[in-house]
């Protein structure tokens, strides 16, 4: 199973976050983070914002402005994030290009199931959990 680059940044970012002292007032800003991971500003920027339009972020804006986490790390689910960042659900799409197996193939059926339960294990995990890496904590360190 492979991730978009999209839900990757996002992921990143939030266990960023998620791994400060306080992380629902600890603010920081795009270019903190994007040249912390070595990744584009204008990406995470996209990413930034569809995260705080989905409730993970409040982000300001403005001198002193920033990102935080908009509620506690431990009742993020990583299941939750990948959902709104992946752009679907299904795993081959049989539609936009009809397969003439269409209705009579388990490929589809298989592929979403396993999609599933992919999600359901990420469920099992917070970020809270995730951001406490101990690399993650060393990087915060030095830059906090």
């Amino acid at each position: 199973m492979t991730i978009t680059r999209f839900s990757d940044l996002a992921l990143r970012l939030l266990m960023y976050l998620g791994s400060r002292a306080e992380p629902m007032q600890a603010t920081v800003t795009v270019r903190e983070v994007a040249e912390l991971f070595n990744v584009p500003y204008t990406h995470l920027v996209k990413v930034a914002h569809q995260l705080g339009q989905q409730g993970f972020l409040i982000t300001t804006k403005g001198v002193g402005g920033g990102l935080r986490l908009a509620r506690p790390a431990d009742s993020i689910r990583l299941g939750d994030i990948l959902r709104i960042t992946e752009p679907s659900d299904a795993v081959i799409d049989c539609v936009t290009q009809p397969c003439p197996l269409a209705g009579a193939c388990l490929l589809k059926g298989a592929l979403d199931s396993a999609y599933a339960a992919f999600l359901d294990t990420l469920d099992r995990y917070t970020l809270a959990e995730v951001a406490r890496t101990p690399r993650l904590q060393k990087l915060v360190s030095i830059k906090a």
